[in-house]
């Protein structure tokens, strides 16, 4: 059988069915291209896509958008000479370009927080019944700061932002990829007996003032963000595992970037 775009596509929505309204589109190619190699990444930027090319890859699927905004709408853009170089690179080469985003947090376990904790060891330690709360065993459990530098270690990191004592102890943890907003991550805060929340993103103005404000009356919350990018680039091994399990005769890649932004 020829794997085509559409076949692959079709295997990744499969776990949740059609959904009325998505992000999930084909941003570039066309459905019925032939594909031997997928390059499976975070953001498809244009270095991204240029090694994706230069790999022989016929198809990105990436998880966040193309053309710097949800929707990827590109009117706004046009003129522009940073989204016309990125969009001739796209076009002359040929290559499909998918984005995952809403099918693969549907999946059940969401694809992303399952891999996320894969890549950090924690699956055992999640709650059944909700996997953003983890229940550290004592021999792992430590301070803000012990699991700031673990986070660093199995992540690739060299920074974190932080609010509250680095050597608080902890031992129940709220886990909150990407960016789901300042109320979600409040909430799960607010759940009995978290100490710290680990966050992919946050408003500055909502999530880190309420824990400011937690600290500063005396209630033991910290509050750990990685930066959006690595907070989900490993989940996405979720998808190049079912790629591989399901169509063995496809090569897939996962690329990983360096991310946009940097402490200095």
């Amino acid at each position: 059988m020829s794997i085509t775009v559409q076949t692959i596509i079709d295997r990744l929505i499969a776990p949740v069915g059609l959904l009325e309204q998505t992000v999930d589109t084909l941003k570039s190619g066309s459905p019925d291209k032939p594909v031997r190699k997928v390059a499976v990444v975070m953001t498809a930027t244009y270095a991204i896509i240029k090694q994706a090319v230069d790999t022989g890859a016929d198809l990105i699927i990436a998880h966040e958008p193309t053309y710097y905004n949800h929707l990827d709408e590109t009117n706004w853009l046009e003129g522009d000479p940073v989204y016309e170089k990125k969009r001739e690179l796209i076009e002359s080469s040929g290559i499909a370009i998918f984005r995952l985003h809403d099918y693969i947090h549907e999946y059940e376990p969401d694809g992303i927080l399952s891999g996320m904790l894969h890549a950090l060891g924690w699956e055992a330690y999640a709650d059944p019944d909700n996997q953003l709360l983890l229940t550290l065993p004592p021999d792992e459990a430590g301070t803000v700061g012990d699991l700031a530098a673990y986070l660093k270690r199995r992540l690739g990191m060299d920074s974190l932002l932080l609010a509250g004592d680095p050597d608080m102890a902890v031992s129940r943890i709220g886990f909150l990829p990407g960016a789901p907003g300042g109320r979600l991550q409040m909430d799960v805060l607010r759940t009995g007996g978290i100490d710290l929340l680990i966050a992919g993103e946050t408003n500055e103005w909502e999530t880190n003032e309420y824990v400011r404000d937690a600290v500063d009356m005396g209630f033991a919350k910290a509050l750990l963000v990685t930066g959006h990018q690595k907070s989900e680039e490993a989940g996405m091994a979720t998808v190049a595992e079912m790629l591989r399990a399901q169509l063995p005769e496809l090569l897939v890649d996962v690329i990983a970037g360096p991310p946009a932004v940097q402490r200095i």
